[in-house]
């Protein structure tokens, strides 16, 4: 049986709308769990075992795992502002307002 997309039924539009949020959200925890994880070994790695010779810590003083957690976190936070965003319903609650303003001046 082949199903009609976008589904008729009003009540199916709601819901595959909320999967789709509920696993946008899903999948940016899952990143944040693999994020912490991750960093933590590295930090850990860092602080109890020897720095590798590639690292060059001992000439600059920056730690290898800096520049690892700094452009994570920056990933990290553009897809959670991609979730977030999504399923804020400020945006479009504001949108719809500005329309209905709009449409109310002429």
């Amino acid at each position: 049986m082949h199903h009609a997309f976008p589904p008729n039924d009003p009540n199916a539009m709601a819901y595959w709308r909320a999967r789709r949020m509920v696993r946008a959200l899903r999948g940016w925890y899952i990143h944040l769990l693999v994020y912490a994880v991750v960093n933590a070994w590295l930090w850990f790695r860092f602080f109890y075992f020897p720095s590798p010779p590639w690292s060059h810590y001992a000439t600059t003083g920056w730690p290898w795992p800096l520049t690892t957690t700094l452009a994570w976190s920056l990933g990290l936070a553009l897809h959670g502002l991609l979730v977030w965003t999504r399923l804020s319903r400020r945006g479009r609650d504001w949108e719809q307002r500005k329309i209905q303003e709009f449409m109310d001046r002429h």
